[in-house]
């Protein structure tokens, strides 16, 4: 381990934010900063934004002792080459990286991960699932994403898209996502899918007050306010988070079924919503697994909440600098 290592950058790069961080050996994020990521203006602009946003956050900071670069990322990306693979959540990243630029703006070693793989690192070392050898975290927000700890180690699959779990089939003919999966677990759970199945139900005559919630614009509704209306007694609202519970369910049940974790992890802003729901959620879990999950359902709520992607980062840089050290 060098001693001149002290710190890494760690970022994150989702649909909405781009965030970046100072972190130091203990996984604390001891400088931050935030902007829009807009990618409809192109991966370079972004590029750009996010190498200001690292040099802020290292202010006064010895640069040789930053010991490296990971970066987070909305995916699907190859993880050796940073390469977007049609990211339904950053249109027009396609075939594009930002890894080589930012290594030599930067003048460090850049790394650029699937944010839930990295999400699952972090709880496997600091969350719930500390010590835990075998995990899965699942983000339900924007999208839904997966990462997977196996034996202790990330699992990124041959080419680097293992945990693609928004993308398991839940309801067959179902509502699709933005890649166009019909039915999967992305398509009916992501804030984007619950506030589509409100949009769409309206449109078609449904009444509800999620209209006089958004001024009349059903356009506007988004997967709080659906949350909302559900608490307050709208029919509509409690269908489709009646809805979005079952696809959950039937996603988290095939989980278990398939990987048999210790810890099945849920963070991401939709897991807010659902919290009301939680009993019921993990009751539906326990009929939809396998027999020997009965009253051992593993399911937990991530203590790290919008960091974990970013602590996840922190923790491979120093991972990755440690052994290019020796």
């Amino acid at each position: 381990m060098s001693s001149q290592i002290n710190y890494v950058f760690a970022g994150d790069i989702g649909g909405t934010n781009m965030r970046a961080a100072l972190a130091d050996r203990s996984g604390t994020l001891i400088e931050r900063g935030v902007c829009q990521t807009e990618p409809e203006l192109g991966l370079p602009q972004a590029e750009e934004n996010l190498r200001a946003l690292f040099e802020e956050v290292a202010s006064g900071v010895p640069r040789d002792e930053v010991g490296g670069v990971v970066i987070s990322s909305a995916g699907p990306i190859d993880p050796d080459s940073g390469i977007y693979v049609h990211p339904p959540n950053l249109p027009g990243w396609h075939d594009m990286t930002m890894k080589p630029g930012l290594a030599t703006s930067l003048n460090l070693q850049v790394t650029i991960g699937h944010d839930a793989t990295l999400g699952a690192l972090a709880e496997s070392r600091y969350g719930v699932g500390k010590g835990a050898q075998h995990l899965v975290y699942v983000t339900l927000s924007t999208g839904v994403g997966g990462g997977v700890i196996a034996n202790g180690q990330m699992v990124t699959g041959a080419h680097g898209h293992a945990g693609e779990i928004g993308h398991l089939l839940v309801r067959p003919g179902g509502q699709s996502c933005n890649v166009g999966c019909d039915g999967c677990l992305e398509g009916i759970s992501s804030g984007g899918g619950i506030a589509r199945a409100a949009t769409i139900a309206m449109s078609a005559g449904r009444a509800s007050s999620m209209s006089d919630m958004t001024g009349g614009d059903i356009e506007a509704v988004s997967a709080q306010i659906v949350f909302e209306a559900a608490a307050n007694g709208d029919p509509l609202g409690r269908e489709i988070v009646e809805s979005v519970i079952d696809a959950v369910a039937t996603g988290f049940a095939d989980i278990l079924n398939t990987l048999d974790p210790e810890y099945l992890v849920v963070g991401g802003a939709v897991t807010g919503g659902l919290q009301p729901y939680w009993n019921d959620l993990k009751a539906l879990v326990e009929d939809k697994a396998l027999p020997h999950f009965k009253g051992s359902v593993p399911l937990y709520v991530s203590p790290l909440g919008d960091d974990v992607s970013l602590v996840g980062a922190a923790t491979h840089a120093f991972d990755l600098a440690d052994s290019r050290s020796g």
